[in-house]
Protein backbone atom coordinates (compact mmCIF):
# COMPACT_ATOMS: atom_id res chain seq x y z
CA UNK A 1 0.00 0.00 0.00
CA UNK A 2 1.15 3.50 -0.51
CA UNK A 3 2.79 5.47 2.01
CA UNK A 4 0.01 8.19 1.33
CA UNK A 5 -2.79 5.85 2.74
CA UNK A 6 -2.05 4.00 6.02
CA UNK A 7 -4.95 0.97 7.21
CA UNK A 8 -4.91 0.43 10.54
CA UNK A 9 -6.99 -2.78 12.16
CA UNK A 10 -8.12 -2.81 15.76
CA UNK A 11 -10.25 -5.87 16.46
CA UNK A 12 -13.90 -4.53 14.71
CA UNK A 13 -12.42 -1.42 13.51
CA UNK A 14 -10.42 -0.52 10.66
CA UNK A 15 -9.08 3.43 10.51
CA UNK A 16 -7.88 4.50 6.99
CA UNK A 17 -5.27 7.06 7.74
CA UNK A 18 -4.85 9.93 5.29
CA UNK A 19 -0.70 10.29 5.71
CA UNK A 20 0.47 12.90 3.00
CA UNK A 21 1.32 15.29 6.52
CA UNK A 22 4.03 17.26 5.11
CA UNK A 23 1.29 18.39 2.20
CA UNK A 24 -1.66 18.66 4.75
CA UNK A 25 -2.73 15.58 3.62
CA UNK A 26 -3.73 16.87 -0.05
CA UNK A 27 -5.24 14.10 -2.30
CA UNK A 28 -3.11 13.36 -5.04
CA UNK A 29 -3.09 10.45 -7.71
CA UNK A 30 -1.12 7.89 -5.71
CA UNK A 31 -3.26 9.14 -2.44
CA UNK A 32 -6.08 8.39 -4.58
CA UNK A 33 -5.36 4.93 -5.67
CA UNK A 34 -4.27 3.47 -2.26
CA UNK A 35 -7.31 4.76 -0.91
CA UNK A 36 -9.38 3.13 -3.09
CA UNK A 37 -7.41 -0.16 -2.60
CA UNK A 38 -7.35 -0.20 1.32
CA UNK A 39 -11.51 0.52 0.96
CA UNK A 40 -11.31 -2.52 -0.94
CA UNK A 41 -9.51 -4.62 1.69
CA UNK A 42 -12.11 -3.34 4.31
CA UNK A 43 -14.77 -4.56 2.39
CA UNK A 44 -13.73 -8.00 2.08
CA UNK A 45 -13.00 -8.42 5.77
CA UNK A 46 -15.87 -9.72 7.09
CA UNK A 47 -13.95 -9.31 11.10
CA UNK A 48 -13.91 -5.13 10.41
CA UNK A 49 -17.51 -3.69 11.29
CA UNK A 50 -17.16 0.09 11.09
CA UNK A 51 -14.81 2.25 9.25
CA UNK A 52 -12.87 5.22 10.41
CA UNK A 53 -11.42 7.65 8.03
CA UNK A 54 -8.81 10.06 9.17
CA UNK A 55 -6.02 12.43 8.38
CA UNK A 56 -2.72 12.83 10.04
CA UNK A 57 -0.87 15.83 11.64
CA UNK A 58 -3.00 19.13 12.07
CA UNK A 59 -5.50 18.89 9.37
CA UNK A 60 -7.88 16.13 8.26
CA UNK A 61 -6.70 17.47 4.56
CA UNK A 62 -6.46 20.28 2.50
CA UNK A 63 -8.28 19.53 -0.48
CA UNK A 64 -6.87 18.01 -3.83
CA UNK A 65 -3.11 18.31 -4.27
CA UNK A 66 -1.80 21.03 -6.85
CA UNK A 67 -0.78 17.85 -9.21
CA UNK A 68 -3.52 16.66 -9.30
CA UNK A 69 -5.90 19.71 -10.25
CA UNK A 70 -3.33 20.73 -12.93
CA UNK A 71 -3.32 17.23 -14.43
CA UNK A 72 -7.06 17.60 -14.38
CA UNK A 73 -7.10 21.12 -15.94
CA UNK A 74 -4.94 19.28 -18.64
CA UNK A 75 -6.84 16.84 -19.14
CA UNK A 76 -9.93 19.01 -20.12
CA UNK A 77 -8.44 19.75 -22.64
CA UNK A 78 -8.78 16.11 -24.25
CA UNK A 79 -10.76 12.98 -23.33
CA UNK A 80 -9.23 11.50 -21.00
CA UNK A 81 -10.25 13.79 -18.51
CA UNK A 82 -13.75 12.23 -17.88
CA UNK A 83 -11.99 9.14 -17.79
CA UNK A 84 -9.82 10.66 -14.47
CA UNK A 85 -13.14 11.90 -13.45
CA UNK A 86 -14.64 9.16 -13.54
CA UNK A 87 -12.13 6.92 -11.38
CA UNK A 88 -12.39 10.04 -8.20
CA UNK A 89 -15.77 9.33 -8.10
CA UNK A 90 -16.16 5.80 -8.47
CA UNK A 91 -13.45 5.89 -5.19
CA UNK A 92 -16.13 8.16 -3.39
CA UNK A 93 -18.64 5.32 -4.37
CA UNK A 94 -16.90 3.07 -2.57
CA UNK A 95 -17.31 4.56 0.83
CA UNK A 96 -20.80 5.48 0.29
CA UNK A 97 -21.47 1.83 -0.94
CA UNK A 98 -19.61 -0.35 1.30
CA UNK A 99 -22.15 -2.65 3.11
CA UNK A 100 -20.24 -1.10 6.68
CA UNK A 101 -20.64 2.01 8.22
CA UNK A 102 -18.02 4.67 7.90
CA UNK A 103 -17.08 8.00 10.38
CA UNK A 104 -15.05 10.84 8.86
CA UNK A 105 -13.49 12.31 12.12
CA UNK A 106 -12.31 15.50 10.88
CA UNK A 107 -9.85 18.38 12.57
CA UNK A 108 -8.44 21.23 10.96
CA UNK A 109 -9.22 21.96 7.75
CA UNK A 110 -11.46 19.68 5.45
CA UNK A 111 -12.32 22.10 2.12
CA UNK A 112 -12.94 21.20 -1.19
CA UNK A 113 -11.94 17.34 -2.49
CA UNK A 114 -11.49 16.23 1.25
CA UNK A 115 -15.15 17.66 2.16
CA UNK A 116 -16.42 15.71 -0.44
CA UNK A 117 -14.56 12.77 0.65
CA UNK A 118 -16.56 13.02 3.91
CA UNK A 119 -20.00 13.53 2.29
CA UNK A 120 -19.30 10.22 1.56
CA UNK A 121 -19.19 8.99 5.02
CA UNK A 122 -22.42 7.95 6.89
CA UNK A 123 -21.41 10.12 10.28
CA UNK A 124 -19.35 12.97 10.26
CA UNK A 125 -17.75 14.32 13.57
CA UNK A 126 -15.39 17.32 13.54
CA UNK A 127 -13.09 19.41 16.66
CA UNK A 128 -14.91 22.80 17.22
CA UNK A 129 -11.68 24.43 15.06
CA UNK A 130 -12.42 22.47 11.91
CA UNK A 131 -12.79 24.73 9.03
CA UNK A 132 -15.10 23.62 5.58
CA UNK A 133 -16.43 24.27 2.56
CA UNK A 134 -16.27 23.90 -1.07
CA UNK A 135 -14.48 26.69 -2.72
CA UNK A 136 -13.88 25.47 -6.00
CA UNK A 137 -15.76 28.01 -7.27
CA UNK A 138 -13.27 30.42 -6.63
CA UNK A 139 -11.49 28.46 -9.24
CA UNK A 140 -13.75 28.79 -11.60
CA UNK A 141 -14.83 25.03 -11.47
CA UNK A 142 -17.74 23.26 -9.12
CA UNK A 143 -17.57 20.23 -6.81
CA UNK A 144 -17.66 17.45 -9.23
CA UNK A 145 -16.37 13.96 -7.11
CA UNK A 146 -20.16 13.90 -5.44
CA UNK A 147 -19.47 17.04 -3.49
CA UNK A 148 -22.89 18.86 -5.24
CA UNK A 149 -25.58 15.47 -5.02
CA UNK A 150 -24.29 15.15 -1.42
CA UNK A 151 -24.44 18.40 -0.32
CA UNK A 152 -27.41 18.80 -1.73
CA UNK A 153 -28.85 15.62 -0.02
CA UNK A 154 -27.38 16.46 3.68
CA UNK A 155 -27.99 20.25 3.73
CA UNK A 156 -30.90 20.54 1.41
CA UNK A 157 -30.74 22.37 -2.31
CA UNK A 158 -30.96 26.20 -0.91
CA UNK A 159 -28.03 25.93 1.46
CA UNK A 160 -25.98 23.95 -0.54
CA UNK A 161 -27.03 26.05 -3.70
CA UNK A 162 -25.27 29.31 -1.10
CA UNK A 163 -22.18 27.25 -0.43
CA UNK A 164 -21.18 25.92 -3.19
CA UNK A 165 -22.00 29.44 -5.35
CA UNK A 166 -20.49 31.57 -2.71
CA UNK A 167 -17.47 29.39 -1.93
CA UNK A 168 -17.91 30.29 1.26
CA UNK A 169 -15.84 28.50 4.26
CA UNK A 170 -17.79 27.86 7.78
CA UNK A 171 -16.76 26.49 11.29
CA UNK A 172 -17.68 23.46 12.85
CA UNK A 173 -20.36 24.79 14.52
CA UNK A 174 -22.04 26.30 11.81
CA UNK A 175 -21.63 23.23 9.41
CA UNK A 176 -23.24 21.25 12.72
CA UNK A 177 -26.34 23.88 12.15
CA UNK A 178 -26.73 23.72 8.85
CA UNK A 179 -26.90 19.66 8.89
CA UNK A 180 -23.58 18.77 7.48
CA UNK A 181 -22.32 17.48 10.78
CA UNK A 182 -23.52 14.92 12.85
CA UNK A 183 -21.63 15.98 16.30
CA UNK A 184 -18.72 18.91 17.12
CA UNK A 185 -16.24 17.60 19.87
CA UNK A 186 -13.77 20.42 21.77
CA UNK A 187 -10.80 19.20 20.82
CA UNK A 188 -8.47 15.94 19.48
CA UNK A 189 -8.55 14.31 22.57
CA UNK A 190 -12.66 14.69 22.86
CA UNK A 191 -12.71 13.55 19.09
CA UNK A 192 -11.16 10.03 19.62
CA UNK A 193 -13.38 9.69 22.57
CA UNK A 194 -16.67 10.39 20.52
CA UNK A 195 -15.57 8.41 17.29
CA UNK A 196 -15.13 5.51 19.60
CA UNK A 197 -17.79 5.02 21.16
CA UNK A 198 -19.86 6.12 18.16
CA UNK A 199 -17.93 2.87 16.49
CA UNK A 200 -18.72 0.86 19.41
CA UNK A 201 -22.32 1.85 19.18
CA UNK A 202 -22.57 0.84 15.81
CA UNK A 203 -20.54 -2.68 15.77
CA UNK A 204 -23.02 -4.10 18.38
CA UNK A 205 -25.45 -4.09 16.03
CA UNK A 206 -26.35 -7.17 13.26
CA UNK A 207 -23.92 -6.31 11.00
CA UNK A 208 -26.47 -7.69 7.68
CA UNK A 209 -28.99 -4.97 9.18
CA UNK A 210 -26.21 -2.38 9.03
CA UNK A 211 -25.28 -2.86 6.05
CA UNK A 212 -28.92 -3.10 4.29
CA UNK A 213 -29.42 -0.11 6.27
CA UNK A 214 -27.11 1.99 4.85
CA UNK A 215 -28.03 0.43 1.52
CA UNK A 216 -31.93 1.23 1.99
CA UNK A 217 -30.68 4.99 3.06
CA UNK A 218 -28.82 5.41 -0.63
CA UNK A 219 -31.68 3.31 -2.63
CA UNK A 220 -34.50 5.89 -1.20
CA UNK A 221 -32.86 8.74 -1.50
CA UNK A 222 -32.28 7.87 -4.93
CA UNK A 223 -36.06 6.73 -5.58
CA UNK A 224 -39.18 7.74 -5.35
CA UNK A 225 -41.41 7.40 -2.39
CA UNK A 226 -43.32 4.40 -4.46
CA UNK A 227 -40.05 2.90 -4.83
CA UNK A 228 -38.74 3.58 -1.53
CA UNK A 229 -42.04 2.02 0.27
CA UNK A 230 -41.34 -1.35 -2.01
CA UNK A 231 -37.65 -1.10 -1.02
CA UNK A 232 -38.58 -0.79 2.75
CA UNK A 233 -39.96 -4.28 2.23
CA UNK A 234 -37.90 -5.83 0.60
CA UNK A 235 -35.03 -5.31 2.74
CA UNK A 236 -37.02 -6.41 5.63
CA UNK A 237 -38.13 -9.64 4.30
CA UNK A 238 -34.58 -10.33 3.93
CA UNK A 239 -33.97 -9.97 7.54
CA UNK A 240 -36.80 -11.88 8.68
CA UNK A 241 -35.41 -14.46 7.22
CA UNK A 242 -32.17 -14.71 8.68
CA UNK A 243 -32.10 -17.30 12.00
CA UNK A 244 -30.84 -15.53 14.41
CA UNK A 245 -33.63 -12.94 14.42
CA UNK A 246 -35.37 -14.53 17.27
CA UNK A 247 -32.32 -14.78 19.64
CA UNK A 248 -31.65 -10.63 18.67
CA UNK A 249 -34.68 -9.67 20.51
CA UNK A 250 -33.64 -10.00 23.77
CA UNK A 251 -30.53 -7.74 22.97
CA UNK A 252 -32.64 -5.15 21.03
CA UNK A 253 -34.99 -4.57 23.80
CA UNK A 254 -32.15 -4.13 26.89
CA UNK A 255 -30.94 -1.69 23.86
CA UNK A 256 -34.12 -0.28 23.87
CA UNK A 257 -34.65 -0.12 27.54
CA UNK A 258 -31.06 1.57 28.06
CA UNK A 259 -31.70 4.11 25.68
CA UNK A 260 -35.18 5.11 27.69
CA UNK A 261 -33.97 5.09 30.93
CA UNK A 262 -30.95 7.34 29.75
CA UNK A 263 -33.41 9.73 28.67
CA UNK A 264 -35.83 10.03 31.90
Amino acid sequence: MSSSIHLDRDGAFATIWLDREAKRNALDGDLMRALGGALDDVAGDAAIRVVILRGRGRVFSSGIDHSLLMQVFQDAQRAPFLHVHHALQDTFHKISRLQKPVIAALHGVAVGMALELALAADLRIATADCVLGLPEIAFGIVPDVGGTTRLIRAVGEPRARELIMTGRLVKAATALGYGLLHDVVADAAALDDLVRRRAEALAAHPAMALGLAKTLCQLSADSDAATSFRLEGVVQQTLLAQPDLATRFATALAFIKAQLAAAE
